[in-house]
């Protein structure tokens, strides 16, 4: 009923644990696929004595790219819905089994909190947010994990955006909701926090200040008019987010002005003119 689709790339201590979080799960309707973006480490052996138990499915392919990765799982996934989990993060045992009664016909997407787990063991709880959307408040939560979609429609819009550099979450999740609301699906919130996502020393895009750069900009450029029309402090937000890539990045004048346009768009946010000065400073 369920497939779960898990890139992976030189994450062969992490995985593991991983495929144990979804054998643990109390519901045993699904179906595993790892997608290995060209790993160079021992990913692949890592993974080779899970592989006996016939739900779970290994791809190997060349480097592409998680979203690459991600449409590679749908086109060989065979249940109705889908959900993404990324090879550092866990599945609570539960978590199938909780979402699984939601996923009715009239049903496109369900999402799911989570709770992500820092470098000390603090655990800091992330449940789904507002989002308005077309007039219309939404209960939603995009990232991997949070979000399970109905395979039909994830095809139907064409699946995740390859051109991407990153937020290919919120891309995909925009671009699901305008099909939904033209077809009159349903959306599902489900108001509990069911996968860790473990933040750990190794590279995640939260830390690639360059991606997060790139596929902020990309994303402020796509989305730009539907943004402006439903929720400006969105823009204020993808331009705060891209100020602060830029200043890692060593990019001064570009964060500066990122940062004036996150202040036009939401001026009530004081933070941000206390990074004017930080950033013009330092």
């Amino acid at each position: 009923m369920i497939s779960v689709i898990t890139p992976t790339y030189n994450r062969a201590d992490l995985v593991q644990q991983t495929i144990k979080s979804i054998q643990a799960q109390t519901f045993t309707d699904w179906e595993m696929i790892i997608v290995d973006d060209g790993s160079t480490d021992n990913t692949q052996q890592a993974i080779q004595p899970y592989l006996a138990d016939k739900r779970i499915s290994y791809i190997k392919k060349n480097n592409t790219g998680q979203p690459d990765s991600l449409n590679v799982g749908v086109s060989h996934a065979k249940c109705e819905f889908i959900v993404f989990l990324d090879s550092d993060d866990e599945a609570y045992t539960h978590w199938l089994q909780t979402v699984a009664p939601y996923l009715k016909e009239d049903v496109a997407i369900a999402c799911a909190g989570a709770i992500r787990k820092l470098l000390d063991g603090t655990k800091i709880e992330e449940g789904l947010s507002d989002y308005k959307l077309y007039g219309k408040t939404y209960r939603l939560k995009f990232t991997c994990g949070s979000l399970f979609i109905r395979r039909t429609i994830f095809n139907a819009i064409g699946g995740y955006d390859a051109t991407m550099r990153s937020a290919i979450q919120t891309d995909l999740g925009y671009r699901l909701i305008d099909y939904i609301r033209k077809r009159h699906y349903k959306t599902v919130a489900v108001e509990q926090n069911l996968v860790q996502i473990n933040i750990h020393a190794g590279e995640r895009i939260r830390t690639n200040w360059s991606r997060r750069r790139e596929g902020s900009i990309q994303f402020l450029n796509k989305h730009f008019a539907f943004i402006q029309q439903n929720d400006k402090r969105e823009i204020a937000s993808l331009c705060s987010t891209i100020a602060f890539s830029s200043y890692k990045l060593k990019r001064k004048k570009e964060a500066l002005r990122y940062l004036l346009m996150a202040i036009k768009y939401h001026p009530q946010r004081g933070v941000n003119y206390l990074r004017v000065v930080k950033y013009t400073l330092l």
